[in-house]
């Protein structure tokens, strides 16, 4: 079982949302990859970033602030800075986007940052 906020998490459950979340950013990836940018013409990106942004927002605070969270944040908006450059990188992009993704399997594997229920 995982600790959050208000409880505790079926381990099963817990890998079913952190699945979610590496699907969620796999589709920062295919909205500004050059080969399939063009699909996606009617996605805002901007809003989607900022709702994906305040989703793992949400889950920070659930999950009691673990420290992979800030790093992943940090990761994610950097990633979003290079896509309002005018010299757009999609390979730095696509890393900053993937290493974020990366720490999504490190939560919750520290139980030290987990809530005592």
């Amino acid at each position: 079982m995982i600790a959050y906020e208000y409880g505790l998490y079926d381990e099963a459950q817990f890998a079913s949302y952190k699945k979610k979340l590496h699907d969620l950013l796999y589709w920062l990836l295919l909205y500004k990859d050059p080969k399939t940018r063009d699909e996606f013409v009617n996605v805002n990106y901007n809003r989607y970033f900022e709702n994906l942004m305040k989703r793992i927002d949400g889950f920070n605070k659930l999950m009691n602030y673990p420290k992979e969270i800030v790093e992943m944040d940090n990761l994610l908006e950097s990633a979003f800075i290079e896509t309002q450059k005018d010299t757009f990188n999609y390979k730095a992009y696509r890393k900053l986007v993937l290493d974020a993704e990366a720490l999504i399997d490190k939560i919750g594997v520290d139980y030290d940052n987990t809530r005592d229920v």
